[in-house]
């Protein structure tokens, strides 16, 4: 009895133990699929989250897709595109010579018109084109966006050793120590940037020969973008402003606006001044209107510096954002101030 209860029990736990080793195998291949599975869920998620990381560097991917394609000719190439992606242009472009012959263009001009965006708006006129070559002088309107100064003038014109014969510098503000973020950057590490504006460059170029075929299989991607876009002429320097902000018509004013920082701008362009190597009397200052326009300093600065000054006054001109010129107030305004301007030009241009 006791050999059969025996030779019973050892029956009935063989199957137990297969049961047993069987719940492990199924156990152990649950937990190495698991980890399987976890080690490429991880993997995966590594490799999405850097291409993410990567991608979001603007430096590094910058696409020139949401900006308006409309500008590009021989002429004119892209200064500015209001995305994320792109951004500004022109001062890297022009400070390290990316257009050769918007540099040339700049070498080669004897009248410079140096400020911010006003400048640009209000001295890229027809009036300004017809002025110069009616006159036979060689002009380059030398603006920059992004509230730029006189540093950045400057350091374009170190740059590339210009050696024009007048400027003309609107005071609205120029003169000053402060170097605009933009073009710190610029200063900052012209190298190290020089990847993400070399292929700026390239997607522009890119940009206008996709888009000027109306049946490319681009098109679609690259070719109806409509954020602001600001283009810039490689012969004069003048923008074109037609892809840039609607009109809203804001009326010009007066205001005391920055004279509270005229010893400052006096100590500014006195150093600014001693560097250029252009005679005093041929550099003229002025002050184009806008919302609040500070004339009341511009003749302060006059005054201190002993600088002429001109400022034509006009009734009904707008602004389209309370800063810029519409096309028509920048024609209206500009034609009566090269008819002021010329007989500096006569004096100063040899």
């Amino acid at each position: 009895m006791a050999k059969q209860s025996t030779h019973a029990q050892g029956e009935s736990t063989k199957p137990r133990s297969e049961k047993y080793c069987v719940h492990e195998h199924e156990t152990r291949f649950a937990h190495e699929h698991e980890t399987r599975f976890a080690r490429w869920f991880v993997l995966v998620f590594v490799c999405l989250s850097s291409i993410v990381f990567v991608f979001k560097r603007t430096d590094l991917f910058p696409w020139v897709g949401q900006c308006n394609s409309s500008g590009y000719n021989q002429e004119y190439y892209l200064a500015y595109c209001h995305s994320t992606r792109y951004g500004d242009y022109e001062h890297y472009a022009m400070y390290r010579g990316l257009e050769p012959q918007a540099v040339e263009s700049l070498k080669q001009a004897q009248v410079l018109f140096l400020g911010n965006s006003n400048t640009q708006y209000a001295f890229s006129t027809d009036a300004i084109k017809r002025y110069f070559k009616k006159t036979g002088v060689l002009h380059y309107v030398m603006g920059f966006g992004q509230g730029a100064k006189s540093p950045v003038a400057q350091a374009v014109i170190t740059q590339h050793q210009l050696q024009a014969q007048m400027l003309v510098a609107n005071v609205d503000p120029f003169f000053s120590d402060e170097t605009n973020g933009t073009f710190e950057r610029v200063l900052d590490d012209p190298d190290g940037i020089s990847i993400e504006f070399d292929r700026k460059r390239k997607l522009q170029h890119w940009q206008a020969r996709m888009c000027a075929t109306q049946d490319s299989r681009w098109h679609r991607w690259v070719c109806q973008g409509n954020v602001e876009t600001l283009y810039r002429s490689r012969i004069n320097g003048h923008w074109l402003t037609d892809y840039y902000r609607e009109n809203l018509q804001h009326p010009v004013t007066e205001s005391a606006e920055l004279v509270d920082v005229l010893d400052e701008a006096v100590h500014a362009a006195n150093a600014f001044i001693a560097d250029v190597n252009v005679q005093r009397q041929c550099i003229v200052l002025t002050v184009t209107p806008r919302t609040g326009t500070p004339v009341q300093f511009a003749k302060a600065l006059a005054q201190r510096l002993q600088l002429p000054l001109i400022v034509p006054e006009l009734d009904g001109l707008v602004t389209i954002d309370h800063s810029h010129l519409d096309r028509q107030s920048a024609q209206r305004w500009s034609t009566q101030f090269v008819k002021a301007f010329d007989p500096y030009t006569k004096a100063c241009i040899r």
